[in-house]
């Protein structure tokens, strides 16, 4: 058999997989091109990720390990998942990264088990059996997302049951909205605990607080972008504009007066380091500089600031250049031609979209622009066809959440944000990052999944798993997926 018979048949073995996902296609196809770009990044800088202990070959074949386990996680939650088990997942979920979080704020140690680990002036991730390293700040990022969706979806639930005005024992019974907190109002003959000011406070104000609390101890940007992250997900599932935009006044004044008044890095903190990075980018490097050698003169600072200075920016200008140099041709130096990834520690995580402008070009770059771009049409698309609130909600805030990450990502590298640290997701190197986020893209395949299943059942006269609210509108949401999910591919 010739290499072109052998080609063909595993072109149509891969078509007949296509056919065969019930899903929405496109955004399988987009999560399958991540994963090659990111073995095709990897590739060309595993001279640069090598250390004295492990080859090139070992840092690619790590990645592609890492890779094929969050393939795998992604396909079994799309496959297997059900709506209800998503929201206990996510709940789930989410009481487990509180569990790290307090792990890691305490500083707890268990020799070869566990182990909270400071890294860049900031405890941030834990070890397991010493060997398995977990950055719980993206564990945290995906799961509060999650739980976001369940609360907000449950809360709305709440305010029907009010609106009802159902008698005692009958709202006891309902299965709608937080009986257990109705429960044990009655038990402990409590009203106060029956209020919704309570019922918001306890699901919704205290879990906020005390996550992203926790987080902005050992990162102020993914404190934000967590923060960022849930509201928008309230926002989405109708949570209300009003109490939003207070609760969202009243944590920013709190943040900014512990950003200006709270401890500095010498205390574990992370604010010393916020600040200078927020007055760096608005007064601009080169000013910066010049006014730190005026104060040098002066005797206010020392050669040792000054030094330290260069240091803690030398990455953000050496990714602006990355990316100035890779205009040499439309597609960049070619894989393997960096030179920034020398000067840049965090080349490969924080400034990921810099190299791939070096070493890609133009055409790589909009590339990765497309595929989030794209990200964010096919997950609003799936959005639009879920008639399940919390479903709904998960998707939407789970893809603003992936597209947000890459957006502000692009803008710091590009010198339009202050520095982040922020990864570029999938893309970046990273394995927690990498597998959090494929879980994150599952749930998202797994009720599209679900969906086009609903849709399949209506139109067989079966009873569907979630009513829809009319039949045009299921006839047409069919019409409009076959057009598009075959993405070019014939069924067989």
């Amino acid at each position: 058999m010739s290499l072109t018979d052998r080609l063909a048949i595993l072109g149509d073995k891969f078509r007949g997989l296509v056919a065969s996902v019930k899903g929405d296609k496109m955004l399988l196809l987009i999560v399958i091109l991540l994963y090659l770009f990111s073995i095709m990044t990897v590739l060309s800088s595993s001279s640069f990720l090598t250390n004295s202990e492990t080859g090139g070959l070992s840092t690619l074949f790590g990645q592609i390990a890492i890779i094929a386990v969050s393939a795998f996680t992604l396909w079994g939650i799309y496959k297997f998942c059900t709506l209800k088990g998503l929201m206990r997942f996510g709940i789930a979920g989410f009481f487990i990264s509180i569990g790290l979080l307090v792990f890691l704020t305490l500083h707890i140690r268990i020799p070869h088990l566990m182990e909270s680990q400071y890294l860049n002036n900031a405890w941030r991730t834990i070890y397991f059996f010493g060997h398995i390293q977990l950055h719980v700040f993206e564990v945290v990022k995906v799961f509060s997302v999650l739980y976001m969706a369940w609360a907000v979806t449950t809360w709305k639930e709440e305010l029907e049951l009010t609106d009802e005005n159902l008698t005692p024992q009958s709202s006891l019974e309902d299965p709608r909205g937080f009986r257990w907190i109705r429960r044990l109002a009655w038990n402990f003959k409590a009203d106060w605990m029956n209020t919704p000011f309570f019922k918001r406070t306890l699901i919704v104000y205290l879990p906020f607080i005390i996550v992203c609390g926790m987080v902005k101890l050992g990162s102020n940007s993914s404190a934000a972008i967590i923060a960022f992250g849930m509201l928008l997900t309230l926002a989405i599932g109708g949570f209300g504009i009003k109490k939003l935009t207070g609760f969202t006044i009243l944590i920013g004044l709190v943040a900014g007066g512990y950003m200006l008044f709270g401890k500095s890095d010498s205390d574990e903190g992370r604010n010393a380091t916020g600040k200078s990075r927020i007055v760096t980018f608005f007064k601009g490097y080169e000013n910066s500089l010049n006014e730190l050698r005026q104060e040098m003169e002066e005797g206010k600072k020392n050669r040792s600031d000054y030094y330290n200075f260069i240091d803690d920016h030398r990455q953000t200008q050496a990714a602006k250049w990355a990316i100035r140099e890779g205009r040499i041709t439309p597609l960049g130096k070619g894989p393997g031609g960096s030179t920034q990834k020398y000067k840049v520690i965090g080349m490969f995580s924080d400034f990921m979209f810099s190299f791939i402008c070096e070493e890609y070009g133009i055409i790589g770059a909009l590339f990765v622009l497309f595929l989030f771009g794209a990200l964010i049409a096919r997950g609003t698309r799936i959005a639009n066809y879920c008639s399940d609130t919390c479903a709904r909600t998960m998707v939407a805030g789970l893809v603003l959440l992936i597209s947000g990450q890459a957006i502000i990502h692009v803008l710091v590298n590009t010198g339009a944000l202050p520095m982040t640290g922020q990864t570029l997701p999938i893309l970046s190197d990273g394995k927690s990052a990498m597998l959090m986020f494929s879980i994150a893209l599952g749930v998202v395949l797994g009720v599209s999944r679900l969906v086009r299943e609903e849709i399949d059942k209506e139109e067989a006269g079966l009873e569907p798993v979630i009513t829809h609210t009319g039949n045009d509108e299921v006839q047409q949401s069919l019409d409009d997926l076959d057009a598009l999910d075959t993405n070019g591919f014939s069924e067989q």
